[in-house]
């Protein structure tokens, strides 16, 4: 038995450490495991971020991160993906901890990212500057062009757009077949109308890379020949950009689809618009973005009528009315037919403008001409007006400078008025843009055009119209109050953006014509206001950038 025993217990003492063995080797094979998983999962990481697959990618590196903390490249990658993923405060974290652990230029650059994305142009520049010093010391032609990019990207927000031009031209130099440098440049050119140019910039990728089948430089190219007045060329490209998108960007296809759609109605081809044109109404929730961006002008509509049903109510039910002095032979309804007269007459002036220009009948809804053919509608419309107006004026038998104009004298008081709404416009352009109802100017200050210039100047003579040929009949009619809140309503529905601007910039007027009947104050706040955002769009890229 003892025997027995001393035999199992010599075994179990020969086996402990044959076991004891055994877990030390499982556990250095799984430090040895370990040691390699980091660098795995680093692997995938970058495989994954080549494909452009960024959330995939940002698992694998936060699973390195995990195994290995003060895994430098591991983070840097991580933060390049969270930028590409929107992610700036996170990226800009990790950036701040590595940038001093990695000795290439690419942590300052990819900070200088992260302040653009959070809106910090001043630590951005400080960033590039890092960069460009770390660059001297170690040369990487493809960071040089990332540089050159960045900073032109700064100087567009500056409003510098010459000088971005050149650094953009500079970073494709570095890195031909960068494809955001690329269509970057195009959009700062077709909105700077210069379509060729955009044209050509893409044009040179494709033809260099080889790559006829990226969406995005297929749809602004479609749109710089658009704007260019090739419509039959532009249309191929925007029909294959919507295929080659498929279903990943709804928004872009439904886009490409209204292009197009806007592109046959311009070749008369009505069937084709309009397939086109339900087609990206399938694409995207059209009643939302419709009402979301007509809401304020519909709202201004409703008003509009009511103010007329509640002043025809009134006149039934009152004895007395507030009389202008002085007879006034013009009805609420010779109003409302000047300004139909004027409407039609300007778009016609506009249609012939994009026809014999441009080949193209809706140059107004076009890329690259729609500005300048916006300025001329406005200008076309504001000078009509002014006429109209001024004729009817004459032909019942008025003085029309004394009936519409008035005393000189209180053009001084348009002036102050003109400074405080210039005031109040930049400060709206700087601290509210948008798009839509809370959009930019109806002119192009961005771009200073012989077209722009004038409608500037001569935009201002709309006030004839909107103050004292309008409010004469609708105060005589509906008295004061329902003739003042019908003026800026109309006013502001005819000028369309910004009217979160227009519509109080209209009440002030009328309210002051009203009061004191000279149209001189109104035409000169007006003439004022254009006038100051004329010279501080010339002489201030800070201002001129508000606009783009």
């Amino acid at each position: 038995m003892f025997q027995h025993t001393g035999e199992t217990g010599g075994r179990r003492h020969r086996a402990l450490p044959a076991g004891v063995l055994v877990v030390v080797l499982l556990l250095l094979a799984s430090a040895f495991a370990q040691g390699f998983d980091e660098n795995r999962y680093f692997s995938q990481c970058q495989l994954f971020e080549a494909r452009g697959d960024l959330e995939t990618a940002q698992q694998f590196c936060l699973n390195a991160l995990q195994v290995r903390p003060d895994f430098a490249d591991a983070e840097l990658v991580l933060a390049r993906i969270e930028l590409g993923l929107g992610e700036a405060a996170s990226a800009e974290q990790r950036l701040r901890r590595v940038r001093n652990r990695i000795d290439t230029a690419e942590p300052l650059v990819l900070l200088a990212e992260a302040a653009l994305a959070n809106q910090r142009p001043g630590d951005a520049e400080a960033f590039l500057g890092e960069a460009r010093q770390r660059l001297r010391e170690r040369s990487n032609v493809e960071l040089s062009g990332r540089v050159g990019f960045l900073s032109a990207r700064i100087m567009q927000s500056q409003g510098r757009y010459n000088d971005a031009l050149a650094e953009y031209a500079r970073a494709i130099a570095a890195d031909p077949l960068n494809v955001e440098y690329r269509l970057t440049d195009a959009t700062l050119r077709l909105r700077l109308r210069d379509a060729d140019g955009a044209a050509r910039q893409l044009q040179d990728y494709v033809q260099l890379s080889g790559d006829d089948r990226h969406a995005e430089v297929r749809s602004l190219l479609g749109r710089a020949l658009w704007a260019q007045g090739n419509l039959s060329a532009a249309a191929g490209h925007l029909a294959t950009a919507h295929q080659l998108r498929g279903a990943r960007n709804v928004e872009a296809q439904a886009a490409d689809l209204r292009g197009l759609a806007l592109i046959s109605y311009a070749q008369g081809d009505l069937a084709g618009g309009g397939l086109a044109l339900r087609e990206s109404f399938r694409r995207e929730n059209f009643s939302a973005a419709l009402g979301g961006n007509t809401l304020l002008w519909v709202l201004l509509l409703l008003l509009l009528v009511a103010v007329h049903l509640i002043g025809e109510s009134r006149i039934a039910a009152s004895t007395t009315l507030e009389v202008v002095e002085g007879p006034r032979p013009w009805s609420v309804g010779d109003v409302y037919g000047t300004l139909i007269t004027a409407v039609l007459v300007a778009l016609l002036v506009t249609v012939l403008y994009g026809l014999i220009l441009f080949e193209n009948v809706l140059a107004l809804l076009t890329p690259g001409t729609g500005g300048d053919a916006a300025a001329l509608f406005f200008l076309t419309l504001a000078v009509m007006l002014a006429l109209l107006a001024w004729r009817r004026v004459q032909l019942n038998g008025h003085d029309a400078y004394e009936t519409l104009l008035g005393d000189a004298g209180e053009a001084a008081r348009g002036l102050g008025w003109g400074l405080l709404f210039l005031a109040a416009s930049l400060a709206y352009l700087y601290y509210l843009p948008g798009d839509g109802a809370l959009g930019r100017f109806y002119l192009d200050f961005a771009q200073l055009t012989p077209l722009v210039v004038a409608a500037a100047i001569l935009v201002p003579l709309a006030e004839l119209f909107f103050r004292p040929f309008m409010l004469a009949p609708f105060v005589q009619r509906y008295a004061g109050g329902i003739a003042t809140v019908a003026s800026a309503a109309l006013y502001a529905l005819v000028f369309g953006v910004p009217v979160v601007l227009l519509v109080p910039f209209g009440l002030l007027l009328a309210d002051a014509y009203r009061r004191r009947r000279r149209g001189w104050e109104p035409l000169m706040a007006q003439l004022t206001l254009h006038v100051g955002l004329l010279v501080a769009v010339s002489v201030s890229p800070w201002a001129r950038a508000l606009f783009f």
